[in-house]
């Protein structure tokens, strides 16, 4: 445990206290904080032992397959055809599959952190909330699904910069990588949708609508995700209740709080991401599959609610800055203690690959 103190306090530490001697403003501070962390992170990821994580053990024996696989018969291996590829590239470089742990672990974390030094304006509440989302333990998991996601923050700079053709092949990229990317569509026209407070008239009964009928819509739904994915839609009851109402929480927060003139159009987007979020998680209690589709925009949720916070009116100022400090103590504690209890997708104990256990 005592790594994941180190990964996510030191980083608080360098945002908020100076040293002496060394003339460091908010902002490179601010900076530092975030780099430190995603370094850490990516360290962890690409040393961990085989039995740190669900998957990990078959993708290690998945990867040095690959070895004995020709070129030619790889469309026939796995319906992801660009994850067969990866894993046979890097076989022409090693096959040693701790490699290639480490290979896909900089990977993700290379696609995935310009954005996040781009847009993080406050690295301690960032990081309190990038390792309460299901995406923290996935990179510790789902290799195929976390390239995906990574190749999803390509999607969405083509996205940001209306980039259309561009925007389909890094989705047709990341399809290729996993099925469910398929979610990828939704990025551009959510992205572009102008959804404010005044249109929250019309939203909320339409979300009230997918809560209290989600069983019937999910049905309807899984006509779409079998052809699409290949997981199982039968309805599952998993009870995963508890993301449903923080991501609640965080729409009303993220609507009532800030002042709409101050929005820029890439805090609305990602707003609009939360949104799509939340109606996804409805589903979550219904199916597992329903909240892995909600990957590609929750891991943009660290970096929504500080914009928001910055961007608060006046009537809710106070409130707005207390709930900041209070979400960082809160999902610090809850982490640690999700943690000591096992946490999810056999994470914790966290060992690393030299470690007899």
């Amino acid at each position: 445990m005592g790594v994941f103190y180190v990964l996510l306090l030191i980083p608080m530490m360098m945002q908020h206290f100076a040293v002496k001697g060394l003339r460091l403003d908010y902002q490179k501070r601010n900076n530092a904080a975030l780099k430190f962390f995603f370094v850490f992170l990516t360290l962890l990821v690409a040393l961990r032992h085989e039995s740190v994580g669900n998957d990990t053990v078959n993708y290690r024996d998945f990867f040095m397959s690959y070895g004995r696989i020709a070129w030619s018969d790889l469309p026939s291996v796995n319906l992801e055809i660009g994850f067969s590829y990866f894993n046979k590239l890097i076989t022409l470089l090693t096959g040693d599959p701790q490699v290639y742990l480490i290979l896909a672990a900089i990977a993700v974390s290379v696609m995935i952190y310009p954005t996040y030094e781009r847009l993080c304006i406050d690295a301690s509440l960032t990081i309190s909330l990038f390792c309460i989302m299901s995406t923290f333990v996935m990179m510790f998991s789902g290799i195929r699904q976390m390239l995906a996601v990574g190749i999803g923050f390509f999607a969405y700079q083509y996205t940001r910069q209306r980039k259309l053709l561009p925007f389909i092949l890094m989705c047709l990229l990341a399809f290729s990588f996993h099925t469910s990317a398929f979610m990828l569509a939704f990025m551009y026209p959510l992205y572009h949708a102008r959804i404010t407070k005044k249109s929250m008239m019309i939203v909320v009964p339409v979300l009230a609508v997918c809560f209290i009928f989600n069983q019937q819509v999910f049905g309807a739904l899984t006509l779409i995700l079998e052809q699409f994915t290949d997981y199982g839609t039968e309805i599952e009851h998993t009870g995963a209740y508890t993301m449903l109402i923080l991501f609640g929480i965080f729409v009303a927060f993220s609507f009532l709080v800030p002042d709409e003139t101050k929005l820029d159009e890439e805090t609305i987007g990602l707003r609009n991401f939360l949104l799509l979020t939340f109606v996804l998680q409805m589903f979550a209690p219904l199916h597992a599959t329903a909240m892995r589709m909600g990957y590609y925009y929750m891991i943009f949720i660290p970096l929504l609610l500080p914009r928001i916070i910055v961007c608060r009116s006046i009537r809710w100022n106070r409130v707005a800055m207390l709930g900041r400090n209070v979400m960082v103590i809160f999902f610090l504690v809850y982490f640690f203690v999700n943690a000591s209890g096992g946490g999810s997708l056999n994470v914790f104990p966290y060992h690393f690959f030299w470690e007899r256990i």
